[in-house]
């Protein structure tokens, strides 16, 4: 999921498309695939077509921050409760529901699904979770199996297990979670899954059992792709053809299950005109 962390605009009640499911800490967009108009003000923010999704031509809009929903009704999803409402068009589903909670243009007798969205800028700095294909599903956990390592991972002679995707140079980060380079990360090389490469070396040798994770971000400029719909960047898809752009301001790769980075948007993605 994601979470403001500063920078936001204005809070606000929103309506929906009357047909996807909304749940909170959700990415929404304002337009539809290919520039379409919508139902409503916002709908979840779909996965990215394009390089800086040029095919789809999405402006993000914010983040989902409450429903209006009078009893809140939860999902399991990866190990999380998430909170969600789904859509509804007619007249009868629409007065069938309990609602509660909206301001702003919308009475408070107006049965329609809201949602409380939190406005991203072009200055929004947000956390994000990194998920493996799967909201809840931790990024591979790499183990050294193969080490002639007298570099710090400068040469290529250190094996692992497979990371889930396919590394492009100067693009991935590697952070070490156990061995004597714990705790330190550093931006790769290479292009290989199991044959991890750095520039910078670590500065102490790299030995079989070592544990390592590897993302397919770094600080600075990175291409992603958020799935979900619009609850988490997806460690094993992106860097080259479809994809989000944005500036990563930091990475935790520290824990299994809770690995994130906080990242503002770059300005193409508020601009439905880019080419």
């Amino acid at each position: 999921m994601f979470d403001v962390v500063e920078g936001e605009g204005r809070t606000l009640w929103c309506a929906t498309d009357g047909a996807s499911t909304y749940y909170k800490g959700q990415l929404v967009t304002l337009i539809g695939a290919s520039k379409a108009a919508i139902n409503g003000t916002v709908k979840p923010l779909a996965v990215p077509a394009g390089v800086s999704d040029t095919t789809n031509f999405q402006v993000i809009f914010g983040v989902v921050v409450g429903l209006n929903r009078r009893n809140p009704q939860y999902t399991p999803v990866g190990g999380f409760s998430l909170e969600y409402e789904a859509g509804v068009v007619s007249q009868a589903n629409q007065l069938a529901r309990e609602w509660t909670g909206q301001e702003g243009m919308y009475v408070k007798g107006d049965p329609q699904v809201l949602v409380q969205v939190t406005e991203i800028l072009p200055t929004t700095i947000l956390k994000g979770l990194l998920c493996n294909a799967a909201l809840g599903t931790a990024p591979t956990l790499l183990t050294v199996s193969v080490s002639t390592d007298a570099d710090g991972m400068i040469s290529a002679n250190v094996t692992t297990n497979a990371c889930e995707f396919t590394p492009v140079a100067n693009k991935c980060t590697i952070y070490c979670r156990k061995g004597a380079n714990a705790g330190i990360y550093r931006v790769t090389g290479d292009t290989s899954t199991t044959v991890p490469q750095v520039t910078t070396g670590f500065p102490y040798d790299v030995v079989v059992g070592d544990k390592f994770v590897r993302v397919p971000l770094k600080q600075g400029f990175s291409s992603i792709y958020i799935a979900g719909p619009g609850l988490f960047i997806d460690s094993h898809l992106g860097l080259i053809t479809h994809t989000f752009e944005i500036i990563v301001y930091n990475l935790n790769l520290a824990e299994a299950g809770k690995e994130h980075c906080t990242f503002r948007f770059t300005n193409t993605h508020f601009d439905a005109a880019r080419i």
